[in-house]
């Protein structure tokens, strides 16, 4: 839900809440916006060598109109007004507008290694671009693309750093990256009164999911289960794909452990304490005497059982599907039901990509 949350805020809900009260910051922030004037006649000097005439004058408009705009329609007024200028920034923009395949992000990548490469793009533009195709990369579910991507870059010099710090959180939190995520959310909401909604909605929702997050738990399993399934979807299945599933498998087997653990401590327990009871003089239920010391057990039958066939082995594993629904059901029958939801669905995932 909250991924769903995350990716309509960022596309759909209009922005607001920007030009608050500063006095109204329980604390100083250790980040400003950029002079937004400054930028925009930054653009206007960069279109003055690539337009003329009529083109030029409905650049310079839009750039003027955006003078007491922040944060995220900054940022897409500099794309769009310097993609009217430079053919390759309007190339990018098409492909940035256009509906994602799997093959989106390799072009993207592809024409954005192009733009930074020329020469004639001053380098606040190339940051402001990158941030960009990282905040594309966020609502595509591409989160160690856009992280990789959006640490090298500088905030300070970014157009939008509400944007940066969002884009990072966003992404550290997918990834199960608790410490900084908290620390990113907890920057981007100093200016929490100024921040577009829905980022400052989003900002707490993420704080509140990521905080409890503890290691080895049903809660981390879970969420790794679903950070492979992304990965399938979007057809990864290299290295970091088999090392995720292998280290569900450790931690399921951790926890197995666990359990079989306390259940041992737990019947222990029981017999210490039916021990201490039969000190005491109580007596023992029929059959449950213990034996004497050093006396031989009486046996009785010969001891004969019957052979089973277990078969030649072939189709170890290849339960029919209704004894591999049962087992499943035997597996997490005492799991809450949203952890055994989770573990149904990623075997099934993970029997279904099967060679």
């Amino acid at each position: 839900m909250l991924k769903i949350l995350v990716a309509f805020w960022i596309v759909v809900v209009p922005i607001s809440g920007f030009g608050s009260d500063p006095q109204l910051l329980k604390k100083e922030s250790s980040w400003n916006w950029p002079d937004t004037q400054r930028l925009m006649q930054q653009v206007q000097g960069y279109l003055e060598g690539k337009l003329v005439g009529d083109e030029l004058q409905q650049a310079k408009l839009i750039a003027s109109n955006a003078n007491s705009t922040s944060g995220v329609g900054l940022l897409d007024t500099i794309l769009t007004t310097t993609a009217k200028g430079e053919p390759a920034i309007a190339a990018l923009k098409l492909l940035i507008d256009a509906p994602f395949t799997p093959e989106s992000n390799t072009k993207i990548d592809a024409q954005l290694s192009s733009i930074l490469a020329n020469g004639s793009i001053p380098a606040w533009l190339k940051t402001d671009l990158q941030l960009i195709c990282c905040r594309y990369q966020v609502q595509n579910d591409l989160f160690d693309e856009a992280l990789q991507r959006l640490l090298p870059l500088s905030q300070e010099t970014s157009s939008d750093p509400a944007t940066w710090l969002f884009c990072m959180a966003v992404c550290q939190h997918h990834l199960m990256q608790r410490g900084s995520c908290l620390e990113t959310l907890d920057k981007l909401l100093e200016r929490e009164t100024e921040l577009p909604t829905r980022y400052a909605i989003t900002a707490r929702l993420m704080q509140a999911d990521i905080k409890p997050l503890k290691e080895d738990s049903l809660d981390e399993i879970a969420r790794l289960m679903n950070d492979v399934e992304r990965r399938l979807a979007l057809g990864r299945t290299g290295k970091t794909v088999r090392e995720k599933e292998q280290s569900i498998v450790d931690k399921l087997d951790k926890m197995i452990d666990k359990l079989e653990q306390q259940q041992q401590e737990q019947q222990q327990q029981k017999q210490q304490q039916k021990n201490a009871g039969n000190s005491k003089g109580q007596k023992p239920n029929p059959g449950e005497k213990p034996m004497d010391d050093s006396q031989i057990a009486g046996t009785k039958g010969p001891g004969d059982v019957d052979q089973k066939n277990i078969g030649d082995g072939n189709g170890w594993g290849n339960l029919p599907p209704a004894q591999r629904t049962e087992a499943l059901q035997n597996i997490t029958k005492d799991l809450p039901s949203h952890y055994r939801e989770v573990i149904e669905a990623y075997f099934k995932r993970l029997a279904s990509n099967q060679p």
